[in-house]
């Protein structure tokens, strides 16, 4: 498989919804496949909340291990790259080399930190509809995203239902609930209550915010594995010696293991990046500009796949439904499939035996 990794530098402006402008801006991306001569085999895969454009195989800048969707993607997968060539692109504030807070501002010459503007779903997407317009692609087979990358589906219907075929939307809904921007708030938090964090303004100085990154990294986790999978892995056993010694050190396996996910966390990803991603997801609300849901995709022209979990307590199939049943009102053909996980809203990820059939028959 043919794996590519740019930046590409995209010299337009882009007007934000907060009102400021980006006179230009950086969006990296990885491609695997080949486009073909009448580029109308491209696939766009768009990236949930924490993780960057590297979806697939081991990559051409050394990562050591497969991309975060590496399952799906590659020859005579579901994403099948000997017949589609897939774009993974990165997102606007993202931490995989696109503009964000760690990028210079061309006005100070130093790292914008937490002065660089807050982008939200529609930012995003606008920016990649300018990538696909520099590559020349002017129509996707499909656009698939789970989580966040739902959201960008979605955002896609309703800004640009005349650029791509088929919409695959997973593990998603069409706004956020309270529950989740309490979730997003707790992870902001633990990050800026770290006195290395600095007011964002960390790069540089020899100082990150470690301990703030390891507490929103460890609280991530118990919102991406389900309840049961947890139980399953790790119970209540003892760890080491295997026997109390009641004190308030790391005694269970499950305490250990959040110690090693949190270790090194900062190094992973960017705390800013981390931070405007949540606040981004905060943000999204396709009802706030489209009270009257079926608005949103009436003139999306193409077919929906919608794929929620039965143990995704963060967006479960009830909300899923509701897409579905806009898509249906906006004659938009629309199949919702609900699977049976242990894994929780990650199952698009981490369970994706089950999804793998669904997710070929559509795109073929």
């Amino acid at each position: 498989m043919k794996i590519v990794a740019r930046t590409a530098l995209i010299n337009q402006s882009l007007p934000l919804e907060s009102g400021q402008v980006l006179d230009r801006f950086e969006l990296a991306y990885e491609t695997y496949g080949e486009l073909n001569a009448q580029k109308d085999n491209a696939i766009l895969i768009c990236h949930g909340y924490t993780a960057n454009q590297h979806a697939a195989g081991c990559g051409p800048s050394g990562e050591a291990k497969p991309g975060w969707w590496d399952a799906a993607i590659g020859p005579g997968k579901p994403i099948d790259t000997n017949r589609y060539f897939v774009l993974s692109s990165n997102v606007l504030g993202g931490a995989g080399g696109s503009s964000c807070a760690a990028s210079l501002d061309p006005t100070t010459k130093k790292p914008y930190g937490m002065r660089f503007p807050v982008v939200t779903i529609g930012d995003i997407v606008k920016a990649q509809h300018q990538l696909s317009e520099q590559m020349s692609i002017s129509r996707f087979h499909a656009i698939v995203g789970g989580c966040m990358g739902g959201f960008q589906v979605m955002e896609w219907m309703a800004s640009f239902p005349s650029h791509f075929d088929k919409a695959v939307v997973l593990a998603a809904t069409y706004r956020v609930s309270a529950h989740t921007i309490a979730l997003m708030a707790i992870i902001r938090d633990a990050i800026c209550s770290d006195p290395d964090w600095q007011g964002g303004d960390y790069y540089g100085s020899g100082r990150k915010p470690d301990r703030g990154m390891g507490l929103a990294t460890r609280f991530g986790l118990c919102i991406w594995m389900g309840r049961s999978v947890m139980e399953q892995r790790f119970a209540n056993r003892l760890s080491g010696d295997k026997r109390l010694h009641y004190g308030f050190g790391p005694e269970f396996e499950i305490e250990q293991f959040l110690q090693q996910v949190g270790a090194g966390s900062g190094e992973k990803i960017d705390p800013n990046s981390l931070i405007y991603l949540g606040r981004t997801m905060q943000y999204f609300d396709l009802s706030r500009r489209y009270p009257y849901l079926p608005d949103a995709f009436e003139h999306f022209q193409g077919k929906a796949l919608l794929v929620s979990y039965d143990s995704d307590w963060r967006y479960p199939p009830e909300e899923m439904e509701l897409i579905h049943q806009a898509l249906e009102s906006a004659k938009v053909p629309s199949k919702h499939i609900t699977l049976s996980s242990t894994f929780g809203h990650g199952a698009f990820i981490y369970d994706f035996s089950s999804l793998a059939p669904v997710l070929s028959e559509f795109l073929n």
